[in-house]
C-alpha cells in the first residue's frame, strides 16, 4: 500500500470518533450561513441583488464535504463490523485514541489482542487495504 493512501487513512481514523461532530457542524452551517452586514444598505442602487449567500447556497445533499464525511464514516464503520474483534482492538486502540497508550507489541503482551505479532500487523494491513477499496483509493 501506498504511504500516502495509508497515512489518508490513519487521519480517517483518527477523525472517526469526532464524524457525527463534525457533520453536525458542517449541516448547521449550511442551514445557518454566515451573514455578513452591509454598511452601505441604505444607499439605493440598481436594485440589483446584493444577498450573494442566497444565490450561492449549496443544498445539503450536494455539498461535497458533508458527503465525504458521511462516505468516510460510512466505510469506517462497515468495515469494522466485517472483521474480527482482534482487529477492532487494533484499529480503536492504534488508530482512533486520541493518546494510544499501546504499540502493536504492547497490546499483544498485555492480552488485549489473542494473536501474533506478525498476524496483527496483517490484520491491520487487511483492514487498511478493505477501508483503501471501499472509498476507491489506489493501494
Amino acid at each position: 500500500m501506498r504511504k500516502s493512501t495509508f497515512n489518508y487513512i490513519k487521519d480517517i481514523l483518527a477523525d472517526y470518533p469526532e464524524t457525527d461532530e463534525h457533520i453536525r457542524k458542517r449541516e448547521e452551517e449550511l442551514r445557518y450561513p454566515y451573514r455578513e452586514s452591509d454598511i452601505n444598505r441604505d444607499i439605493k442602487g440598481t436594485k440589483a441583488s446584493y444577498d450573494a449567500q442566497d444565490n450561492l447556497m449549496i443544498t445539503i445533499e450536494q455539498d461535497k464535504r458533508l458527503t465525504g464525511l458521511e462516505r468516510n464514516k460510512r466505510a469506517v464503520a462497515d468495515t469494522l463490523e466485517e472483521f474480527d474483534e482482534d482487529t477492532e482492538v487494533i484499529i480503536r486502540e492504534l488508530y482512533m485514541r486520541k493518546c494510544p497508550k499501546y504499540t502493536m507489541q504492547g497490546l499483544i503482551v498485555n492480552g488485549l489482542v489473542y494473536c501474533s505479532r506478525t498476524t496483527a500487523f496483517s490484520k491491520r494491513d487487511d483492514f487498511f487495504i478493505e477501508i483503501a477499496r471501499k472509498l476507491n483509493l489506489n493501494v
